[in-house]
């Protein structure tokens, strides 16, 4: 990745930081997006730190042309910007949670996608990896806003893949089990002892995985998801 010019969003925290690091490490010039300054200020000095919300498509255009003018060009961007939402039934949902958990984990997703994939056409190269889940592959109960979004981001995945094809550009997703993040502080024992590898992922396995699908090494790859939970599929 030396050289690479690559965005992440949601990098403050969890498997944002992770993957900002991790390219960092690789060799990449870094540009990261979240909402929170604060967080975002205790990341390296030398990405370029973006603070925007992904809800606000003023924020979002100005951040990813931010990213672009100090690079000049932008070959990778992971979309990971999420929440949780509410863990409850599906009728218990006011319409401002689910509609949030929606806006920051679909629509969020979409949002920064359209900047980054016109940015990629005019050069003719690039690579998107969208942040899914292990729900998307399946339903959780009274996790029905975030199961929902995460459907949507794989099919968001497989379409913007079809249409950027022409345009050298890939879009793959990564689908992350349970993983030690804020979002999964209070993982249940009954969850864990669903995952065949009895265990909880770190970050930055997950990090690992969004690295190598926007390598040179995973060029013939796109529309696809790569799934790193623990064995909780195949049961």
């Amino acid at each position: 990745m030396e050289g690479s010019a690559v965005l992440v969003t949601g990098a403050a925290s969890g498997i944002g930081r992770a993957s900002a690091l991790a390219f960092l490490a690789a060799g990449a010039r870094v540009a990261a997006l979240d909402v929170d300054a604060a967080r975002l200020a205790e990341l390296p000095g030398e990405m370029v730190h973006l603070r925007a919300d992904v809800r606000r498509p003023d924020e979002v255009e100005r951040a990813i042309a931010t990213a672009v003018a100090a690079f000049g060009r932008l070959d990778v961007a992971h979309n990971n910007a999420g929440v949780a939402g509410p863990y409850q039934p599906l009728w218990e949902y006011s319409e401002e949670d689910f509609a949030r958990v929606l806006e920051v984990d679909l629509v969020g997703v979409w949002r920064c996608l359209k900047h980054e994939a016109r940015q990629m056409m005019t050069q003719g190269a690039g690579c998107i990896v969208n942040t899914s889940s292990m729900l998307a592959e399946t339903g959780m109960a009274r996790n029905g806003a975030y199961t929902a979004a995460k459907h949507g981001v794989e099919g968001l995945t497989r379409s913007a893949a079809l249409e950027l094809a022409p345009h050298g550009v890939r879009v793959n997703a990564v689908a992350p089990g349970v993983t030690r993040t804020g979002m999964t502080s209070a993982v249940s024992g009954e969850l864990l002892a669903q995952v065949p590898l009895g265990r909880i992922a770190d970050p930055e396995e997950i990090a690992a995985a969004v690295v190598w699908v926007a390598s040179a090494p995973a060029s013939y790859m796109t529309g696809s998801t790569v799934v790193l939970d623990g064995g909780y599929l195949a049961r």
